[in-house]
């Protein structure tokens, strides 16, 4: 009786301190992401969001390259017939970024997900093309980089608290 209490007591134990560890979390994720990407319809009145991918299909994102990996990479494909994407906390709207595609898109000085010729990824930059040399550019995507850095410090907290951001 006594070694059956015991061995009761110090299961619980284990259940409870394993319970509480972050890589349960990992192993079984809620399953929900609270990050959604949105495009926008032009329509005969207004324009209508739809939903293009959610948190749920980000893989990761690369917090020292820009990279955001997707789990499918049909959401590459779906991702390169839009202008521009709005990223949301639940209701909150995080920051818009223009779609780039190496071959036509022009001088942008803000956020944009570019299309990698060199591996077919997009990658988060502060402006488009990355290798422009103009001061007052600079100047402008700095700023812009600064007005958005609440908003995009919030988004990568939420990657980070689904365990999809990593720094490579």
């Amino acid at each position: 009786m006594k070694k059956s209490f015991i061995f009761v007591f110090i299961i619980g134990c284990i259940l409870i301190v394993v319970l509480r560890c972050d890589f349960i979390r990992d192993l079984f994720p809620s399953g929900k992401s609270e990050l959604t990407f949105k495009v926008s319809y032009p329509t005969k009145n207004h324009s209508i969001d739809s939903v293009l991918f959610t948190g749920n299909d980000i893989q990761w994102l690369n917090g020292t390259s820009g990279e955001i990996r997707f789990i499918n990479s049909a959401t590459i494909t779906k991702i390169k017939s839009f202008q521009s994407v709005k990223c949301f906390l639940e209701s909150d709207s995080l920051f818009t970024a223009t779609i780039t595609l190496p071959a036509v898109s022009p001088m942008i000085n803000d956020l944009v997900m570019n299309l990698s010729l060199n591996d077919g990824h997009f990658y988060f930059e502060d402006g488009f093309p990355d290798w422009i040399d103009n001061q007052r550019a600079k100047a402008i995507r700095i700023k812009n980089n600064e007005k958005r850095a609440p908003s995009w410090d919030r988004f990568v907290a939420e990657l980070k608290k689904e365990g999809k951001y990593v720094e490579k």
